[in-house]
């Protein structure tokens, strides 16, 4: 009987110790994605045995990794401050996760000053730096008509440095509040491992101890995308039917559209923004172990990302000043309407390290590459 690739589900669940099945299960564990594929990495070793033939022996397999990859719909899960079910591939990622369950302060509050490009918060707010990065700021009175900006510095003064730049400076007459959301950050510690259980028309694979990599890509007017690609140890192929009683966020992804793109704080058109997380990933030689070798671990990271925003005068963007000089600048975008299923992506320090231009339609562009610098804020993925 013929297997169907459509007839596919992961589930996903952090385990408590590393390398132990987990045991996820369909009604919590459920991750929707798309593409999911799994390959074998087997650590062959050639023998070289003479046997008094012009033949070997064949070869020994030695220990085995595992991968499985998969595309996750970038969204919400409806319900603010409720991380979505992919949640936990951004932490075996190296990302934690912040959750802010209710809104600071619980009624906005007049700021106690402020400029183009920041609020200094009152005193409903943290004294703790970087306390909001890379969170929202429901912003009323002035400006006029309330406007969405996010924090791209903040310090224990309360000075939330913005994402935009305002016509008129904000001010006393500025309201504020921090939204319940749910951000994702860099982390360098406390990354957990998971059991991974992909489901094959019939078939189980097993997948423990396991660590991603991923790339993160908007593109306009179209829905945002991550892709995974989880590296652990292989636990089991087995037959199982698909399990009973699957259950998923029930968002569907927003648009980006009718938005922002801001480069340095002026808004800019363009077609796509992605960010690699650039993990660098090993498994530790253990002779003790099942396979050889210890689950992989996160080891470094790299984080780069690339924009190709439609050219303007120098007057209004002079990115090819900031690279010549070194300059670090903010990219932002955030898009959504529905409460639970908005999407803000921060890049604070955007270290330009390439400027292309190009075409696109007979319209000039400029692409830029940049590594998103700072430690453990390179970037910032906030759902609210």
């Amino acid at each position: 009987m013929a297997l169907r690739t459509r007839n596919a589900a992961l589930l996903a669940k952090i385990e408590t110790t590393e390398g132990v099945d987990a045991s996820p299960v369909a009604g919590t564990d459920a991750v929707l994605v798309e593409n999911p594929q799994i390959s074998f990495n087997p650590n062959t070793v050639q023998t070289n045995e003479v046997t008094g033939s012009l033949d070997g022996r064949g070869p020994i397999t030695g220990g085995m990794t595992v991968q499985i990859t998969c595309d996750v719909l970038l969204k919400g899960s409806g319900v603010p401050g409720t991380p979505p079910e992919w949640g936990k591939l951004m932490k075996a990622a190296g990302w934690a996760e912040v959750i802010t369950a209710a809104a600071v302060p619980a009624a906005a509050e007049a700021a106690a000053s402020g400029t183009t490009t920041s609020l200094t918060l009152a005193a409903g707010a943290s004294g703790t730096a970087q306390a909001y990065r890379g969170m929202p700021l429901l912003l009323t009175g002035n400006p006029a008509g309330g406007a969405t900006s996010f924090v791209a510095d903040y310090t224990a003064g309360k000075v939330a440095t913005l994402t935009d730049l305002f016509g008129t400076a904000l001010s006393a007459a500025t309201n504020y509040q921090v939204p319940v959301n749910v951000l994702y950050k860099p982390a360098s510690t406390n990354i957990p491992s998971l059991t991974l259980y992909l489901y094959m028309d019939g078939l189980l694979y097993k997948v423990v101890g396991a660590r991603a990599n991923a790339t993160l890509k908007l593109q306009s007017g179209n829905i945002g995308l991550i892709s995974f690609t989880m590296t652990g140890m292989f636990a089991g192929k087995v037959d199982a039917s698909l399990p009973a009683g699957l259950v998923y966020d029930a968002t569907r992804p927003p648009v980006w559209k009718g938005g922002k793109a801001l480069v340095n704080r002026v808004v800019s058109a363009m077609s796509s923004l992605s960010i690699e997380f650039g993990n660098q990933m090993t498994n530790p030689d253990n002779p003790n172990a099942a396979e050889g070798f210890d689950p992989s671990i996160i080891t470094s990271r790299n984080m780069t990302g690339s924009c190709d925003p439609l050219e303007t005068l120098v007057a209004t963007r002079d990115s090819m000043a900031a690279l010549r000089a070194g300059t670090q600048q903010v990219i932002h975008a955030f898009y959504g309407i529905s409460v639970g299923n908005r999407i803000g992506l921060t890049i604070p320090a955007a270290f330009y390290t390439n400027l292309q231009p190009g075409d696109q339609n007979g319209l000039l562009t400029n692409t830029h590459q940049f590594s998103c610098t700072g430690q453990d804020a390179g970037a910032f993925i906030c759902l609210y």
